[in-house]
């Protein structure tokens, strides 16, 4: 059983490390996008 749990966590650690990668570069691909300014609210 110990051996089992071992190999579960592994897996797991590995699983949830990807995902928080892919989670990371997206959220930070939305940040990057700067849209254009309305010209009713640009300050000249």
């Amino acid at each position: 059983m110990k051996k089992f749990s071992k190999g579960f966590f592994t897996l797991a650690a590995a699983a949830l490390t990807l995902l928080a990668t892919n989670v990371a570069s997206t959220a930070c691909n939305w940040f990057l996008y700067q849209p254009e300014e309305p010209e009713s609210l640009r300050e000249e």
